[in-house]
């Protein structure tokens, strides 16, 4: 433990005497590390000004100054306008998707209720059948009705009444 004590205050003596180039090596590190983050940060720019320059060129429109323009103005208007017509797209699609869907449910409740009622026609057709047939093996006899529920059968129109 006396050892430590006499390390700590001997190297405390000695750096006493060379504080200046303490201090000159300890501006020298945080000289170096500005140095090389300010490299990064270049790095970064020149990375950031490449997209832009790209998303530009891909818009349709060049990042550079024109006239009385700005730098970069000019895209960024185009690319805004870009948005809003992308915006406009998909509302407009999302409401003729809706209107779409809306009309397919309309026809198919139309179609469900014809089907129900053919269906019922249907079945009520059958049920005058069996009566017609009923009635005309008791009297041994084919007559109008008879072949009104077979034309009922099959899905023609009765005859008119006379």
């Amino acid at each position: 433990m006396i050892w430590i004590k006499s390390l700590v205050l001997g190297g405390w003596s000695k750096l006493k005497g060379d504080i200046a180039f303490v201090v000159l090596v300890i501006v020298a590190g945080i000289g170096a590390w500005l140095y090389v983050e300010a490299a990064h940060v270049r790095a970064d720019r020149d990375d950031l000004l490449r997209r832009v320059e790209v998303i530009c060129a891909r818009a349709g429109q060049p990042f550079e100054a024109s006239g009385k323009v700005a730098r970069g103005v000019a895209c960024n208007v185009r690319i805004a306008g870009l948005a809003d017509f992308k915006a406009k797209t998909d509302e407009l699609t999302a409401a003729t998707l809706a209107q779409a869907l809306a009309d397919h449910d309309a026809r198919q409740l139309t179609d469900t209720q014809a089907a129900r009622a053919a269906a019922e026609a249907a079945r009520s057709a059958a049920q005058r059948m069996e009566i017609a047939d009923a009635k005309a093996e008791r009297t041994n006899l084919v007559d109008r009705d008879w072949f009104a529920a077979v034309n009922g059968v099959a899905g023609l129109r009765a005859a008119p009444a006379r």
